[in-house]
């Protein structure tokens, strides 16, 4: 692994776009992907995620169970575990164990028709699969970009 020159923990590095009243759906930890809930009508909810690419943001805070809020940021740059080797600038969705994988070179993108949605780009490379990296997040599927 590199040198990390940004040694904070995971989670935001620079503000962009944070919801700071979502109101989460079940524990989640600090740093983890999240997803959107369905539990609270009315409000904006999220879940930790679970399947590959259904990530929308990134909670900066944890929540100890259903019903607490916690803040999430949907855009900006945070700081993510990733699960392979990846160059700068690759487009990441999440996988089901909350790291980034890239999309791959032969993955075709499509808009607003599949399942997985993009949930930044890299901003710096990773040298194995161990590796923490700086993500632009784009928010939910990078202006509603699907792959």
């Amino acid at each position: 692994m590199v040198t990390d020159w940004y040694p904070d923990e995971e989670g935001s590095i620079v503000d962009g776009l944070i919801c700071g009243f979502a109101y989460a759906d079940a524990a989640i930890a600090e740093g983890n992907i999240v997803t959107w809930g369905t539990s609270a009508s009315g409000r904006v909810a999220v879940t930790p995620s679970v399947a590959v690419g259904d990530g929308i943001g990134v909670a900066l805070k944890a929540a100890s169970g259903a019903g607490v809020y916690v803040p999430v940021a949907f855009s900006g740059i945070v700081k993510l575990s990733v699960d392979e080797t990846l160059a700068i600038g690759a487009l990441v969705i999440n996988t089901g164990s909350l790291t980034l994988v890239g999309m791959g070179a032969s993955t075709t993108l499509y808009i607003n028709s599949a399942t997985q949605m993009i949930i930044g780009c890299t901003m710096q490379a990773s040298t194995d699969e161990t590796d923490e990296l700086l993500v632009l997040l784009g928010g939910d599927g990078i202006s509603a970009g699907n792959v």
